[in-house]
């Protein structure tokens, strides 16, 4: 396959989860078409992953800061013995994952990036996972349909059922909104909707591909978000000029979320997505059930639990973002 003259950077954001990180590196460092340069924002990690990077020669030393990212440069090889860019970038605090994949595809667009590869560190991508992607997005410029974001398809890592999904393939409705209640977790359920080997959702954040220029168009995520929804409000914004596919043949692995925890994390759960439920129809409707769903959460877990989601409810609907300072990070 010829190498395409436009320049792929992937960004991986990472905090606390060295292990992790190193399988998603070697799944990156082992592509079939590695990406030209490859991002690692740091969010100030303190177990070791700095240490971990550098022991293993993937990156270059830094000098410690405390008020501002820095950023090291370590040409390394991949598997297929092209030569990328590792660009470690260690962040002066943990700006969740909103400012580290906001710090990251800023840096990469910066640098004049024309594609960006976007993941979190727990990912695991198949040796053609960006091979399929870049294929299919040459067919689709090449049909002058080039405006689009595209995503690989996200399975269960180590699940036994090899069908499931880690994240539900949701369906549009006539107007573009997302369908209320339909999920589709198993990639079965959907093949009579996948057409030219692409479905029409992504899974943002997940090994997506985007093109600068959706940057340069709708922004950088926003990073006020802090975690939890940052990737669906920029689904969303760019849904409104850009195409969305899913690149069923592009495999990457995620462990199956948790939806039985209750922690300070559901405060953002719940305030982001009071955010950006304000880009669909039916707001108010969305935002009751996600009212009612949460003080039931919460109440379940006593005063604290039920703190927690009137804290966020307040919050959302007033818009007030950013990070808490007396929440954990």
């Amino acid at each position: 396959m010829p190498e395409s003259e436009e320049k792929t950077a992937t960004v991986v954001v990472t905090y606390n989860r060295k292990d992790l990180l190193g399988e998603c590196l070697d799944s990156l460092l082992g592509q079939s078409l590695p990406p030209d340069a490859l991002y690692i924002i740091d969010n100030h990690s303190t177990d070791g992953t700095y240490e971990s990077l550098l022991a293993r020669e993937l990156i270059a030393p830094i000098e410690s800061t405390s008020d501002r990212p820095v950023e090291s440069v370590r040409p390394v090889t991949g598997l297929s013995n092209r030569r990328l860019e590792v660009r470690y970038v260690r962040m002066p605090e943990n700006t969740g994952g909103a400012g580290g994949f906001h710090e990251g595809m800023k840096r990469a667009v910066d640098a004049g990036f024309d594609w960006l590869w976007v993941m979190d560190d727990d990912l695991l991508a198949a040796p053609d996972a960006l091979e399929a992607l870049v294929r299919k997005k040459e067919v689709l410029e090449a049909g002058q349909n080039g405006s689009c974001l595209l995503n690989s398809l996200v399975l269960s890592k180590g699940h036994a059922d090899q069908d499931r999904l880690a994240f539900p393939l949701q369906e549009l409705s006539a107007g573009g909104s997302p369908r209320i209640g339909v999920y589709h977790w198993r990639l079965s359920e959907v093949r009579n909707q996948v057409h030219d080997g692409l479905y029409r959702w992504i899974c943002p954040f997940n090994g997506t591909l985007i093109p600068a220029r959706a940057i340069r168009e709708i922004g950088l995520p926003n990073r006020e978000f802090f975690i939890k929804g940052d990737e669906k409000d920029f689904l969303w914004r760019a849904a409104g000029k850009f195409s969305l596919y899913t690149v069923v043949d592009s495999r990457v692995f995620h462990p199956q979320p948790r939806n039985d925890i209750f922690d300070w994390k559901q405060y953002y759960q719940i305030r982001n997505m009071l955010i950006v439920n304000r880009h669909f129809r039916f707001t108010i409707l969305r935002n009751l059930k996600l009212i009612v769903v949460g003080v039931l959460r919460g109440l379940r877990h006593g005063k604290p639990g039920l703190a927690i989601v009137l804290r966020a409810i307040r919050d959302g609907l007033t818009g007030r973002l950013g990070k808490r300072g007396d929440l954990p990070t």
